[in-house]
């Protein structure tokens, strides 16, 4: 949705005062040590291959919100991906979007679940979508536990790019559809790895390339908050009791809103430990010495990308220089969530999707006219 008055307000408020409103919320759970990504023992990623086992009825599996889970293991990559794909249906002759996803830092591919399970059920079978998680989160794991592990912005867009085009040539290349479009879509750390992934696909990929969308990451808001991010990380417990503990801890502290998106997002980040409890599966600390990586030149990347662009915001309306330009210019859409959190895709699923698909429908048939209506998530 397009909101001339908003866009205004946006564009004013940052030329009068460009600063980043942040409160850090404090906590007083002990903080307990989490298992380093690059030094997990064999036993410890062999509990990962069990890490769902006698689960309380409350945690939904990925097989309630997509079709297909496979692994895609990358020998030139040093690791086995975990993917969750649903392929489109009923496709003969029509166009179809391909949705397809990262997931930011500490995160994983389960994220996009109830997202992805709205937009196949909206578009009625007839679209595909695609998530999976990146090198050092949840399902995904390194082939030799003795090879050096990198986690700058390099090794993302590398992972990323190559993943797409397996995709595409397992599960897409042969389809009898009139027209393929892709629309990347990425959350935080994820949504810069798909911008600058966009020059590095295949001639293919971007010959079907509709767009780029990135969920609430504005570069310079999040180089300043990798500040802080061991103030976040302080005051956030690394292991529970169980999983149902995991989901209710953050759905109380309004990390994740929507309770059914945190009952299948939240076990995706643990594994279950010997003592019986889960901790929690990526270290944030090891990505440390890579974070200068990830935003540099974002602002400016997406605005001037060559493809339709969608900046999607939660419960903000702070842009930086770069954006307020291009906003303010029409080079990119934009849409703000006033009632989401930073996982607009777990807050508020069904606006995501129909928003979406807006973008899919307005881009991909430029004389059609769009009318949304929300109502309620």
């Amino acid at each position: 949705m397009e909101d001339h008055d908003l866009r205004r307000k946006i564009a004013l408020k940052q030329l009068k005062q460009a600063k980043i409103a942040s409160a850090e919320e404090e906590e007083t759970d002990i903080v307990q040590e989490l298992p380093s990504r690059a030094r997990h023992s064999v036993e410890f990623q062999e509990t990962l291959l069990n890490e769902r086992d006698g689960q309380p009825a409350d945690v939904l599996g990925w097989e309630q919100f997509f079709e297909h889970n496979e692994r895609y293991s990358l020998s030139e990559r040093n690791f086995e991906f975990n993917t969750y794909f649903t392929l489109p249906k009923s496709c003969a002759g029509a166009s179809i979007p391909i949705f397809v996803f990262h997931h930011g830092a500490g995160s994983s591919g389960l994220t996009f679940a109830n997202l992805s399970k709205q937009l196949v059920e909206k578009l009625e079978g007839k679209c595909g979508v695609f998530s999976f998680d990146a090198r050092g989160h949840a399902q995904t794991r390194p082939i030799d536990l003795k090879k050096e592990v990198t986690y700058e912005l390099e090794a993302f867009i590398y992972d990323f790019v190559t993943l797409v085009d397996l995709f595409y040539k397992r599960h897409l290349e042969q389809l009898a559809v009139q027209k393929l479009s892709f629309i990347f879509v990425g959350h935080s750390l994820g949504a810069s790895i798909c911008t600058f992934a966009y020059a590095r696909q295949t001639a293919a990929i971007k010959e079907h390339t509709l767009g780029v969308c990135m969920l609430d990451i504005v570069e310079e808001a999040a180089i300043q908050a990798l500040q802080k991010v061991h103030s976040f990380l302080a005051s956030t417990p690394n292991v529970f009791n169980n999983y149902r503990e995991a989901v209710d801890w953050h759905v109380q502290r309004g990390l994740s809103s929507c309770r059914e998106s945190a009952q299948v997002a939240i076990p995706a980040l643990f594994a279950a430990a010997k003592s019986q409890k889960i901790v929690r599966i990526t270290n944030l600390n090891d990505f440390r010495p890579y974070w200068h990586t990830w935003f540099q030149h974002l602002s400016h990347s997406f605005v001037a990308l060559p493809t339709n662009k969608l900046l999607l915001l939660a419960g903000n309306d702070n842009l930086d220089k770069e954006l307020i330009i291009g906003q303010m210019q029409g080079k990119y859409q934009l849409v703000v969530f006033q009632d989401s959190g930073h996982f607009i895709q777990e807050d508020v699923p069904r606006k995501t999707a129909i928003t979406l698909i807006d973008f899919w429908k307005r881009n991909d048939s430029r004389s059609a006219v769009i009318k949304t209506n929300w109502g309620k998530n």
